[in-house]
């Protein structure tokens, strides 16, 4: 039998059909290349609305921890949860965890979690069941710090803060961000689960000097695009740039402390950061003489 001859018109058929698949690739390639394109364009996107949406959180954690902060005070007799009558002052290592938050526990605060920044890397501590809380180390777990000036000045005194009310109230710092958010600046306790935070106290000033070195605990983080949320005594919430800060010297007095009524700036003149940018201070008014 004689073979087949294959027609002009079948090779036509033929060659359009590898054509047609040849084409199909292309356009898959094209379609997967412009996908590809498009989801690296949105990365960035998504990243910063989750950043955004943590923000968020910490903001409402921030406020919720004002209004536990405010009961506190009213239900005895205007003291903050730190107070030069309940500090206890032992030497050697403590027993007890006698961080400031824990006195709202569980009358003011009921979930841990509460204590915890969505951005901050060593929040899933405060994760933990309350019985927990009582541990020594449980003092550094909380991603958030009372304001130390308050707490100590005046030999504890300040802390009775209906009794030594800052001139601007709404401007004076009480419970921030707080770091620091990676142990090459803290140094790991030694339970070995993350950088010590003073106790959640924030310092005014750390002795930060960027020239000369890194102090052991700087508590100052970038946490929230290149800044922090600070509560203030008035419960209103500011975002404050930090990353220009920690380039800095601290300064005993800046111009525009001074003119916003900065203790820190004017009667005592210590090393302190200033966030007077940002209208914050550590404490406007006087300060009661240590009894």
């Amino acid at each position: 039998m004689l073979p087949v001859q294959e027609t002009s018109s079948a090779r036509r058929v033929g060659s359009a059909g590898n054509r047609r698949r040849a084409s199909t690739l292309i356009e898959l390639l094209i379609v997967i290349a412009m996908i590809g394109i498009l989801i690296t364009m949105l990365i960035p996107s998504l990243k910063r609305s989750m950043d955004v949406a943590k923000a968020t959180v910490c903001q409402y954690r921030l406020k919720e921890l004002g209004y536990c902060l405010k009961m506190y005070t009213q239900e005895n007799d205007g003291w903050l949860p730190t107070t030069r009558e309940d500090q206890r002052i032992a030497a050697g290592t403590p027993t007890v965890n006698d961080a400031w938050f824990t006195r709202l526990f569980p009358t003011y605060l009921q979930d841990p979690e509460s204590l915890a920044c969505p951005k901050d890397p060593y929040g899933y501590r405060m994760e933990l069941a309350p019985d927990r809380l009582s541990s020594p180390a449980a003092a550094n777990y909380a991603s958030y710090g009372l304001n130390n000036f308050i707490v100590n000045a005046g030999g504890g005194y300040l802390s009775h803060i209906d009794r030594f009310e800052p001139t601007r109230p709404l401007d004076t710092i009480l419970v921030a961000d707080l770091g620091p958010d990676t142990l090459r600046y803290g140094g790991g306790g030694a339970i070995g689960s993350g950088p010590l935070r003073n106790g959640s106290l924030m310092n005014w000033g750390d002795n930060f000097d960027p020239f000369t070195g890194l102090p052991p605990n700087p508590w100052l983080t970038t946490r929230h695009d290149h800044g922090i949320n600070v509560l203030t005594l008035g419960t209103s919430i500011r975002r404050v740039k930090t990353d220009v800060l920690l380039k800095q010297r601290l300064q005993r007095q800046y111009s525009r402390g001074s003119a916003g009524g900065c203790t820190l700036c004017n009667q005592l003149q210590v090393y302190h950061y200033s966030f007077a940018d940002a209208n914050l201070y550590w404490w406007t008014g006087p300060v009661p003489e240590k009894k």
